[in-house]
């Protein structure tokens, strides 16, 4: 009798809890929203006949975001690419962002937890694509060509605590963000050496930005600082011993410069990623840039220029790559509504690559027209 007593008392206890959380729930309700982007793309190459076109879920995006207290918000993303099916070994799907903010004023912002860090302009909102024009954003922020680009040695994907915040004065505001997460040294699956998903190293990420706002001027210079272990699985390739390419310093600089003026947009940015330089058997450049300058015919209406390079420089000791891609291409977006945005875009892609003594040369013709929907 008394062990019964103490079972109803318990769960009289549970339903009171469930009762109280339904009810502060119902006083800060979970946001859901997201939007998907859908393609149609055709690429061609009269030097080898290579043609293809397609329809594709290039990429979805789904939010959940609550307010847990006055000044505490929860948020989470997840991201579908490529037509995702697990059945059929197509694209991928992705935790993107799984964190708690803590905002004690405009001065101060705490993020804790898995998210996407500051750096340059582009980086934090490159999955936002009904806001962006083009269909195929600048190269290294182009998550839906993550099976194929090294997209992850250009920019920071993640980060685990993050401080940010502006400070105003007079005209100006000046930005300031700077963040730690693990090292690109992650477990996987299919190494099956420990727990998936964790950092193997003792090493740390850490970078930041700053930056500076006047009316609708941005600019700002970002950096990061690592240690890698990816040169580990091409050791016999380069031939350098395993021991020599073992938690290599890596690290970013960037740059970003972005304007409004009447009806006039413009954006442009610089990554370049180094190794480091003492280590005087391999000697890794990387360097990106872009620029797009975008004019509004009419309120819903844009049409765009832009440019994009991406160099890689690579010696070793048996072993040397130089590779460069030159996009520049045209584009539009009209928006239907707030919520229904359609795009085109052409670009010329020119491939220019040297490994040892095999040379290619290749030049590509992308057109794609897309619709962005946020739901």
């Amino acid at each position: 009798m008394y062990n019964l007593s103490r079972t109803y008392l318990f769960l009289l206890l549970i339903l009171s809890f469930c009762i109280d959380l339904s009810a502060q729930i119902a006083e800060a309700p979970l946001k859901f929203f997201g939007y998907f982007q859908t393609t149609f793309y055709y690429q061609g190459n009269r030097q080898n006949s290579r043609d293809r076109n397609s329809f594709s879920i290039q990429q979805l995006n789904l939010f959940f975001q609550k307010d847990l207290a006055r000044d505490w918000t929860a948020f989470v993303t997840f991201e579908v690419l490529n037509n995702f099916s697990m059945s059929k070994q197509w694209g991928a799907i992705n935790l993107g962002e799984a964190w708690v903010r803590y905002r004690a004023s405009n001065q101060f912002n705490l993020k804790l937890g898995l998210q996407i860090p500051e750096f340059n302009n582009l980086n934090q909102i490159k999955n936002r694509t009904p806001l962006l024009p083009y269909i195929i954003r600048p190269l290294v922020y182009e998550t839906s060509f993550n099976e194929f680009l090294a997209i992850s040695e250009f920019t920071p994907e993640q980060a685990f605590i993050q401080a940010y915040g502006f400070i105003p004065w007079k005209e100006f505001k000046f930005d300031y963000a700077v963040y730690i997460g693990n090292s690109p040294n992650i477990e996987t699956l299919a190494e099956q050496k420990g727990q998936s998903g964790q950092d193997s190293t003792t090493s740390f990420l850490v970078g930041g930005r700053i930056g500076l706002r006047f009316a609708e001027f941005k600019a700002g210079i970002s950096g990061t600082y690592e240690k890698s272990n990816e040169w580990l699985q091409v050791a016999d390739l380069l031939g350098i011993g395993a021991d020599e390419l073992n938690n290599i310093p890596r690290v970013r600089f960037g740059g970003d410069l972005s304007f409004n003026f009447t009806k006039f947009v413009f954006e442009s940015e610089m990554i370049n990623v180094r190794y480091d330089e003492d280590f005087f058997q391999l000697n890794v450049d990387r360097d990106f840039y872009y620029g797009n300058l975008g004019y509004y015919i009419s309120e819903p209406l844009a049409v765009y220029v832009g440019y994009y390079q991406t160099y890689e420089n690579l010696r070793a000791a048996n072993f040397s790559q130089r590779a460069k891609i030159e996009t520049p291409g045209i584009g539009a977006a009209y928006s239907f509504t707030d919520r229904i945005k359609i795009k085109a875009q052409y670009a010329r892609v020119m491939i220019r690559a040297r490994s040892g003594s095999i040379v290619a040369d290749e030049k590509w013709n992308f057109f794609a027209t897309a619709i962005s929907v946020i739901f």
